[in-house]
């Protein structure tokens, strides 16, 4: 058994002696606890996809409005590498970008400027987790994307920092989404099938807004599938609803100071996000300690108003958002 999964079972049968839970009945090992093993890298594709429709609706019923569509999508392949391997505290992994690629469909159908995100590619960082897979250290997360965040940007006229459309937002979220489920359980030692947790987790969104619009996961514990000769796998769902609460930890991938978004983003404010449904899938692999696989999918309805008036026409956003996370062989 992998030296973390060890280690944390150590942890587990010390609490149940302490009179944690019966100590005449050895606990069940279904916690949602990630291991690592030093220097074996996990490889997994991640997609980013989101259509948003863009209305312009009047008070007048007899003008037929004609929406607009954008579509985008994010496919990475990122390796992590344990480097340093630590049961009762922080693991090290090295995270490495093998390939980026975004393809976007404007409003105008004109050919977008290359999106920052592909610089990611053979670009590597490191993320520091707790066994429970909460990320407790994001200061190389936060220099990375930092400098994705300079490579969206191309100079205007008069010096005015013309911001390109990216999907920076979708990485990070990525990144957090991966490890969520197993690392906001508040009882990994007493987890059974249909138990409920939430967590706090920011949206991604094409326009930087601080704090950036965020949600309410709702994550249940569906079952766990025990079959002869094969890995016991939890399944997890979830639900969203927009966040009551401002989100407090975040990170800003680009400089303070002013600029102007290309294209249709560049004329609308006042973003107000009104609601937002979906259901999502987690697959965890209880003996590795591994996500498999996570799927995504949720309804996001925003309003927003031009940066000057234009007559009663008021925009109304429906996005349309899909998120998949796979575990596959290293390359």
């Amino acid at each position: 058994m992998k030296a973390l999964r060890f280690g944390l079972m150590v942890v587990g049968c010390v609490l149940c002696v302490a009179g944690c839970q019966d100590s005449a009945k050895a606990p069940e090992d279904n916690w949602l606890l990630v291991s690592f093993e030093k220097n074996v890298p996990i490889t997994y594709r991640m997609v980013s996809e989101r259509e948003t429709e863009i209305d312009l609706t009047t008070g007048n019923p007899k003008k037929k409005s004609r929406p607009q569509t954008i579509t985008e999508k994010l496919e990475l392949v990122v390796v992590y590498t344990p480097v340093e391997v630590d049961p009762f505290g922080l693991s090290t992994l090295n995270v490495e970008c093998k390939s980026a690629k975004v393809t976007r469909s404007g409003f105008s159908g004109k050919r977008s400027v290359a999106d920052a995100m592909e610089k990611l590619t053979g670009n590597s960082f490191t993320l520091k987790l707790t066994p429970t897979g909460k990320i407790a250290d994001v200061s190389d997360l936060e220099r990375i994307a930092a400098e994705l965040g300079e490579a969206s940007f191309s100079d205007g006229r008069k010096n005015t920092r013309i911001k390109n459309p990216d999907m920076i937002g979708d990485f990070l979220a990525m990144q957090q989404y991966l490890w969520a489920a197993g690392s906001t359980i508040s009882n990994q030692l007493d987890l059974k099938a249909g138990d409920t947790w939430q967590d706090q987790q920011s949206i991604p969104w094409p326009v930087p807004i601080y704090p950036p619009p965020a949600r309410t996961t709702t994550y249940t514990l569906d079952s766990i599938a025990a079959e002869e000769n094969l890995p016991r796998k939890a399944t997890i769902s979830s639900t969203y609803a927009i966040s009551e609460t401002p989100i407090e930890e975040y990170i800003r991938p680009y400089k303070e100071g002013k600029f102007q978004m290309r294209g249709l983003f560049g004329f609308l404010r006042n973003f107000q996000f009104k609601h937002i449904e979906g259901v999502g899938t987690q697959v965890f692999n209880l003996n590795d300690g591994l996500v498999e696989s996570d799927r995504q999918q949720y309804l996001l309805n925003v309003t927003a108003s031009f940066m000057l008036p234009l007559g009663d026409s008021l925009p109304v956003l429906k996005i349309d958002q899909k998120i998949s996370i796979d575990r596959i062989e290293t390359p």
